[in-house]
């Protein structure tokens, strides 16, 4: 037991608490100037002897003779006789213990009233009137109205109340006349509202209050604020006046009722005084079956009523009663929480004082507070009042004077009582003092809330994750900010050992992170046990009843199936290939990114050839998968097996080849090792999740022996974490995972918890409300999110845009995994050995060879004639550097992940039409527009990301380099000699006819005067967008060429989608890019606020005026977006362009039918060659889900969708009445206009 409190150090007397401090003028003090002479020394002592003995006497007497009275006012007609004694009797207990006297010899005596009958007033008055001349102290008051009738008595008297007891917010607040050892009753409340949103997690919560209550009331607006915290509000609520607390019909409270729950409420919190209502109302829950089994929640002062109440409504109910259903707070703990020090002292002290002490009768049997839960609490209380004001009194510099007193209990007074603190206390001080931490006019130390639940025989549990505190360095809970909670789930398969193993892990790693009784911490786990064939059903269960933000850890594929759940980083028993779910987020690399980065890594090393086998519901697709990224690299994929549960994969392994074991049982683990023992020149490849959940079995098998550890070099996989248990590590989180994670538990399936709590402690706090859909919007907003030292992204929820020239890479993507290389088994087991391949966020691109493909044969043949012609190749590359002067220089590229990038999207405007109208024309005119882009691109250093027709997608390391090349891309066109008008005239002529179809719009062109004309118009026109953001980099190992993925590529596309051919258009973030310098040597005009599809808020747009002068159609936000499907089949868009799902009109039918008779006759290949320019020209997106090669069923559904589109334009011409569009006899002819065309690509039509 020990205290703080500023000063009063250096007492003269150790045996006492005289508290005589040194001070510069003391002749103690001026002695010890000299005390390096020892003759000085010696005489002064001599001369200071008689006067030691004079003065020691008093001194030592000095509170030996001093009387302390303190007033016990802890009586109260509202509390029953049994509680009133109980805290009466703890209190007793403490000062037993100290032998009723204080540390400095002074005699604590009790003052009792006379008569139990006594009122307040007669007890406040009893203990002045015995107090003359003395220290009094008052150890209560007992209830909310005591103190309030005795706040200006205490005052008058300069008396401080220890320990007063009131349930009312009304009483709390600076005065320093009332010390409160107890938290406040809204920290109480909100303890309440935290545990019911937090571990209840119930979606529905009531309340039911009195209105005209001052208490109540206050409790009510308390209670709605902390849930708008918590991004939650009250279901419903059951609300009384206090003056109809006596006289409320029953019918009237019938009606309440009703209305009450219809809420259906789950959990209630009661907050009202103990009067009939409230007797009517928890009768009322427990009769009614809607409401029977809702949790009911109240506070320490409801408590002995909550029970009574509850007990008897069971009763006339005739239910049982249901452990835990009932919850309240405390403001100590337990007096049976043999756990707490505190406790254990208390027990203590409490048995020896009823062992022999007869004054408390009805306490006689020692154990007596640990069969009564209530009146232990009670005995607790007062016990930790007597101990407190026992360090009070020894703190005191004297025990004589009431001020002196007072003041000294404010003094930055803190109480260390065992495991419990009490405080900081302190008095009046200035905002100075307090910045640098001081407490000020603080008169409440209570800082921790205790949680219970009604167990069997009515007895009191601790709830010991409900226990809230906020810490010394607040007064109270009024400043205590509480945010949402993510609510996660863990499921815990029980009849799956290696499984709950691993769960186990996984939720460790995760838990390590959770600071206990923080009431910041907003991360909570909750375990969910299942089997193996109710799993889908319970998780179900648990969604529809409680708040659940999202499920980790390891879980059955079958669940990842569930609708309106979120996964986060989830690692699915067994294998499974991903396809795009956006409420499953990936942290570690998927199957595919895994055999992409392994295929790579076999392109560059000699390989004997490839096996695979696979075991899995899934085998079918994981081989296609393997081959698919084994063929792209130019590596044969021998042989793929498909292995049933029961095959072990050891009857199979043989050779020196190289082998793919995907979908390992726990024997096979042992049967790889032996292979690779036995073969040294064979290798093995393994899923990283193989490996994390067999590591205890890898390890073993890998580390039993020189042969076997000399192997492990030969097992190989991919991961994208840094090494889980490497000492000397130079990564952040791994650094922080040492720090929090005992060393026996480094191992990678806690590192993933770790991580994947890391990431979610990353995106919460911008997040004020979570539930599965806003935490998925989250992390698709953000995109790319940094953890430390890791990066993950570019997460994407928007497929890839078709209707844009230049893909932007916006393929849907769930999966997060960068940087990942490839180990070796012998890095796991030695930290300090290398990776065997350096880390690499792979692009999936893959290359499929097509029907025709030449031999190997071929191949050589070829290959001896390129070394024939080899100069020759040499000087046509120097020519080609020259002439496209750096257009693909790797060098300009982009490539630091955290520096922001530009890109400039570009494409001509109505090319479709242009193309149908001047085919003789269109192909110079392109070439001229390729090479002034690429041109430009040089000159400003910029960087060619690729080109799709007749658009371009550069990326800039300077966003003001892109603006110039975006403006002097249009002064090159204005001041080209295209050899013609015919392009201008057809861009006038379109917009003409477009003004008499169903185009409402005024032409910005087309009836301008020529001279004019000519000064603002000329060729090509060609539409920009630029934008500037962070970009997820990739180097695209086939291209070898960098690529540009995340939400960055997908603005700046959606940009460049908008604007009209000339115009060059750029976000509010690519122009606040550029300096205040940079920005006064560009003209441009401000769009505000504009609506792009597939973008949650409006962007603010700027319009670069690159040539003076020109005007322009109102931006094309109608403008169709055309998105692939996704991998589950779905698609988010609603044009016609899935002709598979969309019946065909009568002119589809034409087209089609008239191309598939046409194309009957070619192979697949080369229909795939016919069609393909076909869907580039009309932008008729491919299906997803393409086999590797075109089969018949693919290319039907590429002509359908074809015919889709073509046919759509044709009825719309129909339609319109065009002279241009007719149909004869069966519509086997169909023209369609220009202008039509350009109405269709420039706007929703």
């Amino acid at each position: 037991m020990s205290w703080q409190e500023g000063g009063g150090r250096g007492c003269v007397y150790p045996h006492g608490n005289c508290r005589r401090n040194l001070t510069a003028r003391s002749p103690a003090r001026r002695y010890s100037m000299y005390k390096h002479s020892p003759v000085i020394t010696a005489v002064s002592l001599l001369h200071l002897f008689p006067l030691l003995l004079m003065w020691m006497p008093p001194v030592c007497a000095e509170n030996g003779n001093v009387t302390v009275n303190v007033l016990s006012m802890m009586y109260s007609l509202g509390f029953t006789t049994p509680e009133v004694n109980a805290i009466n009797a703890g209190f007793d207990a403490s000062l037993s213990a100290h032998s009723w006297k204080t540390g400095s010899g002074a005699t604590i005596s009790v003052i009792r009233p006379s008569s139990p009958n006594a009122t307040i007033e007669d007890i406040f008055q009893l203990g002045v009137k015995q107090s003359e001349g003395k220290l009094l102290v008052v150890f209560g008051p007992l209830g909310t109205n005591h103190v309030l009738k005795n706040s200006d008595e205490l005052k008058k008297h300069d008396l401080v109340a220890i320990a007063p007891v009131a349930y009312s917010s009304e009483v709390r607040g600076w005065n320093p006349h009332l010390y409160f050892i107890s938290v406040e009753p809204n920290a109480e409340l909100l303890a309440l509202i935290r545990y019911a949103v937090v571990y209840l997690r119930v979606p529905r919560i009531s309340m039911m209050y009195e209105k005209d209550n001052t208490a109540s009331m206050g409790a009510y607006e308390f209670t709605v604020r902390v849930l708008a915290m918590l991004g939650r509000h009250l279901c419903g609520v059951f609300v009384v006046k206090e003056s109809e607390n006596q006289n409320i019909s029953e019918d009237d409270l019938n009606t309440r009722w009703r209305q009450f729950v219809a809420t259906r409420p789950q959990a209630i919190l009661l907050f009202s005084s103990l009067g009939n209502t409230a007797k009517w109302f928890i009768k009322k829950v427990a009769q009614d079956n809607r409401t029977a089994n809702a949790y009911l929640l109240s506070t320490s002062l409801q408590q002995h009523f909550l029970i009574k109440m509850w007990r008897e409504a069971l009763v006339l109910a005739n239910r049982t009663f249901t452990p835990e259903q009932l919850i309240t707070t405390g403001t100590v703990p337990l007096a049976n929480d043999n756990q707490s020090s505190l406790i254990q002292h208390f027990q203590r002290d409490m048995n020896n004082y009823l062992d022999t002490n007869s004054d408390w009768k009805g306490f006689a049997k020692p154990d007596h507070y640990l069969e009564d839960d209530g009146l232990g609490e009670m005995m607790v209380y007062g016990w930790l009042a007597g101990e407190v004001l026992f360090e009070a009194l020894n703190n005191a510099p004297q025990l004589t004077n009431r001020k002196s007193f007072r003041e000294s209990l404010y003094k930055q007074r803190r109480y260390v009582i065992d495991d419990l603190v009490v405080g900081d206390f302190g008095g009046e001080c200035n905002e100075a003092v307090a910045l640098q931490g001081a407490m000020c006019e603080c008169n409440q130390g209570g800082s921790m809330v205790y949680m219970k639940s009604i167990m069997d025989g009515f007895r009191l549990r601790p709830l010991w994750e409900g226990f809230l505190t906020w810490g010394v360095s607040e007064c109270s809970s009024a400043n205590v900010q509480v945010s949402a909670p993510l609510s996660g789930l863990f499921v815990i398969l029980v009849d799956n050992a290696i499984v709950f193993r691993a769960t186990m892990r996984w939720f460790l790693g995760a838990q390590a992170l959770d600071e206990a009784y923080d009431v910041d911490n907003r991360i909570f786990f909750h375990p969910l046990t299942v089997s193996s064939e109710n799993v889908t059903q319970s998780l179900e269960q648990v969604r529809d009843n409680r708040d659940v933000s999202a499920v980790f850890g390891i879980v059955p594929a079958a669940m990842l199936d569930t609708p309106n759940m979120m996964f986060i980083s989830p690692m699915v028993v067994g294998i499974r290939q991903n396809g795009f779910r956006r409420n499953v987020i990936h942290l570690l690399p998927v199957l595919a990114q895994q055999l992409y980065v392994l295929a790579v890594y076999l392109s560059n090393t000699s390989s004997r050839g490839v096996n695979a086998f696979i075991r899995g519901e899934q085998a079918g697709e994981i081989s296609s998968l393997l081959y698919k990224s084994l063929v792209t690299f130019g590596v044969p994929l021998d042989s793929s097996k498909t292995l049933g549960d029961g095959d072990p994969v050891a009857s199979y392994l043989s050779g020196n080849g190289d082998v793919f074991t995907i979908g390992l049982t726990l024997t096979d683990v042992a049967a790889v090792a032996r292979h690779l023992q036995a073969h040294l020149r064979a290798r093995v490849f393994v899923g990283f999740n193989d490996l994390a959940m067999y590591y205890d079995e890898f390890v073993a098998a890998f580390n039993a022996s020189k042969e076997s550890i000399a192997s492990s070099e030969r097992l190989l996989f991919a991961t994208s974490f840094p090494h889980w248990a490497e000492k000397d590590t130079k990564s952040d989180v791994v650094a922080s995972f040492h720090r929090i994670v005992n060393e026996s538990h480094w191992d990678p399936l806690t590192f993933i918890g770790f991580v994947a709590a890391r990431l979610l402690q990353v995106i919460l706090p911008n997040m004020k409300k979570v539930n599965a859909e806003l935490l998925a919007d989250r992390i698709y907003t953000e995109s790319n999110i940094k953890v430390d030292d890791m990066r993950f992204g570019p997460f994407s929820d928007v497929e890839c845009v078709s209707g844009t020239s230049v893909s932007a890479n916006e393929c849907a993507s769930n999966f997060g995994a960068t940087n990942i290389s490839v180990w070796s088994m012998a890095r796991v087991l030695n930290s300090s050995l290398p990776r065997t391949q350096v880390g690499m966020t792979p692009s999936m691109d893959y290359v499929i060879p097509q029907e025709g493909q030449l031999t190997r044969s071929q191949i050589a043949g070829i290959g001896i004639g390129c070394v024939v012609g080899f100069i020759l190749f040499i000087a046509l590359g120097v020519l080609l550097r020259i002439s496209l002067r750096n257009a693909r220089d790797n060098n300009l590229a982009p490539k630091e992940p955290t520096d922001p990038v530009t890109l400039i999207f570009t494409d001509i405007e109505s090319s479709t039409a242009l193309w149908a109208a001047h085919p003789e024309l269109m192909p110079d005119a392109v070439a001229a527009h390729h090479r002034m882009v690429r041109s430009l691109i040089g000159r400003y250093d910029c960087y060619e990301v690729k080109t799709v027709g007749d658009s371009f997608m550069i990326a800039s390391k300077s966003p003001f380099a892109a603006v110039q090349l975006a403006q002097e891309l249009q002064l090159c066109f204005l001041q080209h000699d295209w050899g013609t008008n015919a392009v201008d005239n057809s861009y006038r002529h379109f917009e003409e006819q477009c003004t008499e179809g169903e185009c409402e719009y005024t032409p910005p062109t087309a009836r301008l005067d020529p001279k004019v004309y000519s000064r603002l118009w000329n060729g090509l026109r060609v539409r920009v967008g630029i934008h500037t953001g962070l970009c997820d980099i990739r180097h695209d190992e086939v291209t070898k060429g960098y690529d540009y993925y995340g939400r960055t590529p997908n603005m700046a596309a959606r940009t460049e989608s908008v604007a009209n051919g000339g115009q060059v258009l750029m976000t509010h973030a690519a122009y606040m890019s550029l300096s205040a310098e940079d920005r006064k040597q560009i003209d441009v005009t401000a769009l505000g606020d504009v609506a792009l599809r597939g973008v949650s808020d409006p962007v603010e747009m700027y319009q670069l005026n690159a040539v003076p002068g020109r005007n322009f159609a109102a931006l094309r936000l109608d403008r169709e977006y055309f998105f692939d499907e996704g991998e589950d089949g779905t698609t988010t868009s609603t044009s016609d362009h899935s002709s598979s799902r969309a019946e065909l009109s009568e002119s589809a039918q034409i087209i089609a039918t008239a191309l598939q008779s046409l194309l009957s006759t070619f192979k697949t290949a080369q229909r795939e060659k016919l069609l393909l320019p076909y869907c580039e020209r009309w932008r008729v997106p491919l299906p997803r889900k393409a086999a590797f090669e075109w089969d018949d069923a693919y290319c039907e559904e590429v002509v359908r969708r074809i015919a889709v589109k073509v046919g759509r334009v044709a009825d719309h011409c129909a339609h319109s009445g065009s002279e241009s569009s007719s149909t004869q006899g069966s519509s086997s002819i169909i023209i369609v206009p220009l202008h039509d065309l350009y109405c269709r690509e420039n706007y929703s039509i």
